[in-house]
């Protein structure tokens, strides 16, 4: 009797095992350092024995009249370690302590290699087995046989109880916890991949020293040398380290050399910067883009933008299986943002294949001062796991609060650091910095807009509005004198899209104009101009928008004439425990801290000093900054694992808080824009990538708002969806841009369009 493990195709149980042991087989030749002999035996075990279970009749009924579920099914997992169970394991277990710990993280593997819901009692469990589970089953592929050597069920004993899927776990010891996240990690993975018809756990990676030979070779052919923070990194690859570099000092490429010829994850915390870093990946340094991926939201909307001359749905197809290959963790080098994988921090369960894969990765964390005290800590705690299981991880950027480094030290996160503090520029000079209390000089900023290239940073985009209206007024008294635009977040994709590569080609051409922006192009957009304005915020997002200035060149070479290149305003806006910045204790050192450097040349040296000095242990130890970062470690070491399903834990990683709105004057004009809505929702016959080709093509139009604007002030926002799937909002609102001009003010959401039609 033949007895299955899939359908549609059907696959035996012995297939279906056979081909995960060969993924496994070929994947622990590469690995074998990696794992202990005792893991890769444990693991081993649990690919042989994790289907057994279903041997039981009423799955293979399930399979053989293709239906969804049985009545009375007990899932196979809770099952399969009958076969494995035995008085001579029992009394092993007994001997020796150890041992029993294994057998029991290994039958606890066997028994929750999939998440299901846990009502298992021994009475159910025996009646069960006596019913639908054979005495003997011979695997036709190794003709090994395997006895029922369990038919009381009195494994369930053993299965440890604060693993299992009920709602009265309790506390698992640490140590037995990291060792079931590797052998329950690795044992997902290789099935997980099998299952989706792959040969092999790990995408074959490029050659050893590939990205380093490519890197020297360019820097040779410029008559460059390798620079002292890309030295460093290169010569500590075996380290754990935080690199603290200027701007323009060469940190992306030390990062490449130091996970060069290891399986590794480069996050970023913007999509954009995700996407720029992969072109320079794969553009530069010729790296086989089949070895190389994104992982993050927009993955599809990326790869239908590079692939312009391909059948749309050709390209979606191959995107599907590039997402599932990503997801699977098996591309030698994959670019992420890091939601996609410390969500594994809250302990739910089916996410430990993150933890058991980034035990022999190398993990690169690049800007990591753009995050919030919540994502900090759950970044930190997750290294911290990281760390214990084996991986490796840099941490790469041009501020690092001390305060952070303070908090690795407790936790016991171990890293090394340069005896040089900092790695500076050879231009280390290249600004000169005016602080100013109060409001922007719309006139100063309207005459240097004349003469040179000028960027403005506002701390909201409310602010980015008012000041583009305002100097638009001066624009508009005769002839145009200026260029004048605006980007923020609240632009459509597709015209965001637009004005992200404008103000990149503008800050390549020798000509005057104007942009005003926020916070979005402090660490994303590789740009450089000539004088920039901004508001007051905390220093480390201060820096970053002074490296949007006089990015690549020496100050006295570029302005011998003394001129200030940055202007500081203290505005208060977008500043308060309300607002964006809302520190106060960092808000208000950021700003006093600086008044030593008002009217000097600010050099790259002092910049270091200046974050030190802002975020010094001494004075940020009882902040609400450190306060929270301390408290969410504090809940996260204290949580039970499986208290919380995966889903919930990528909602609370991202704190997800935003709704997609489409405002309704796009529609107006737009036949097929409406008419690509009605398709949407009422083709039931649709492909999958027929759907997700036309839903790209809807979200061009749309934006994303905070959730709160639903509920508080979104008067002009139809709470209802355009449908489920869509998940995008109708919405009453101004909206401002033309494609030709590259500008307008995009969404303007406390003016309605009409206010009639406010629901």
């Amino acid at each position: 009797m033949k007895y299955w493990a899939k359908s549609e195709p059907k696959i035996t149980i012995a297939r279906h095992t056979n081909d995960l042991q060969k993924i496994w087989n070929a994947f622990i030749v590469t690995y074998a350092a990696i794992f202990t002999d005792n893991e890769q035996q444990l693991i081993s075990k649990a690919v042989e024995y994790h289907d057994l279970g279903k041997l039981n009749l009423l799955f293979q009924e399930k399979i053989n009249t293709n239906k969804n579920t049985i009545d009375g099914e007990i899932p196979h997992g809770f099952l399969s370690c009958v076969y494995l169970f035995s008085n001579d394991i029992k009394k092993k277990m007994q001997k020796d302590e150890a041992i029993k710990n294994d057998i029991r993280i290994l039958l606890t593997v066997i028994y929750n290699h999939h998440t299901r819901k846990d009502n298992c009692d021994s009475i159910i469990l025996k009646e069960y087995i006596k019913q639908y589970l054979p005495e003997k089953y011979t695997d036709e592929i190794t003709n090994k046989s395997y006895t029922l050597t369990d038919n009381r069920g009195k494994f369930l004993k053993y299965i440890i109880p604060a693993l299992r899927n009920k709602t009265d776990d309790g506390y698992v010891e640490k140590d037995v916890l990291l060792k079931y996240i590797v052998i329950k990690g690795m044992l997902n993975r290789v099935d997980y991949a099998a299952s989706a018809g792959m040969t092999e756990l790990e995408i074959i990676p490029p050659k050893t020293n590939f990205l380093t030979n490519k890197i020297v070779a360019q820097l040779k052919e410029k008559k460059w040398q390798l620079r002292p923070v890309q030295k460093y990194m290169q010569q500590h690859k075996n380290d754990n380290l935080v690199v603290i570099a200027s701007t323009g000092c060469g940190k992306t490429e030390a990062a490449l050399l130091w996970l060069d010829g290891h399986k590794a994850f480069y996050t970023l915390p913007l999509k954009v910067s995700i996407n720029a870093i992969h072109d320079r990946i794969c553009n530069n340094y010729g790296y086989d883009k089949n070895k190389i991926t994104l992982l993050h939201s927009g993955l599809v909307s990326y790869y239908l933008d590079q692939e312009d001359n391909k059948e749309k749905i050709k390209v979606i197809e191959e995107t599907l299986e590039r997402q599932k290959k990503a997801r699977l963790l098996s591309y030698p080098l994959t670019i992420c943002t890091v939601d996609q994988l410390f969500y594994f921090v809250f302990k739910a369960a089916g996410t430990e294949m993150i933890p058991a894969t980034l035990k022999y990765s190398r993990i690169i964390i690049d800007e990591i001062q753009m995050y919030s005290p919540d994502i900090l800590a759950y970044i930190l705690y997750g290294l911290k796991v990281i760390t214990k299981l084996g991986g490796k991880f840099a941490i790469i950027t041009a501020t690092f609060p001390p305060i952070l480094r303070e908090v690795m030290c407790e936790q016991k996160i171990g890293f090394v650091s340069p005896e040089e503090k900092y790695f500076v520029k050879e231009c280390a000079e290249r600004h000169k910095i005016k602080c100013i209390e109060g409001e922007f000089d719309y006139e100063k900023i309207f005459a240097t807009g004349q003469k040179q290239k000028v960027l403005v940073l506002c701390n909201t985009v409310k602010k980015a509005q008012d000041i583009y209206c305002k100097l638009r007024e001066c624009n508009k008294d005769g002839e145009e004198k200026t260029i004048i635009r605006l980007l923020h977040s609240r632009f459509v994709r597709k015209d965001r899209a637009i004005l992200e590569k404008a103000i990149k080609d503008d800050s390549l051409l020798n000509r005057p104009i104007i942009w005003i922006s926020t916070q979005i192009v402090e660490a994303s957009l590789d740009i450089s101009y000539d004088i920039l304005f901004t508001e007051m915020c905390p220093a480390d997002s201060l820096l970053q928008r002074m490296g949007r200035c006089c990015r690549k060149e020496n100050y006295t070479d570029k302005y011998p004439d003394g001129q200030i290149n940055v202007y500081i305003y203290n505005t208060g806006n977008g500043i308060g425990k309300k607002s964006v910045y809302k520190f106060d204790e960092i808000n208000n050192n950021s700003w006093q801290l600086l008044q030593q450097y008002d009217g000097k040349i600010f050099t790259e040296k002092e910049k270091f000093n200046y974050i030190d000095a802002v975020y010094a242990v001494d004075s940020l130890k009882n902040s609400q900054y450190y306060l929270q970062v301390k408290k969410n470690l504090k809940t996260l070491e204290d949580l039970l694992y499986n208290s919380i399903n995966q889903e919930m834990a990528r909602k609370l990683f991202r704190n997800i808080q935003s709704i997609t709105i489409l405002p309704d004057s796009l529609l107006t004009d737009n036949i097929e824009l409406r008419n690509a809505i009605a398709e949407f929702k009422e083709n039931k016959k649709m492909s999958l990538p027929e759907r997700i080709l036309l839903e790209e093509k809807i979200r061009q139009y749309t934006v994303d708002i905070p959730a709160s604007t639903l509920f508080n002030k979104g008067h002009y926002i139809d709470k209802t969806l355009y449908s489920k799937k869509l998940n995008i909002h109708r919405a009453w609102c101004k909206y401002d841009f033309s494609e030709h001009n590259k500008a307008g003010i995009g969404i303007q959401i406390e003016k309605t369009e009409d206010e009639n039609n406010i629901i």
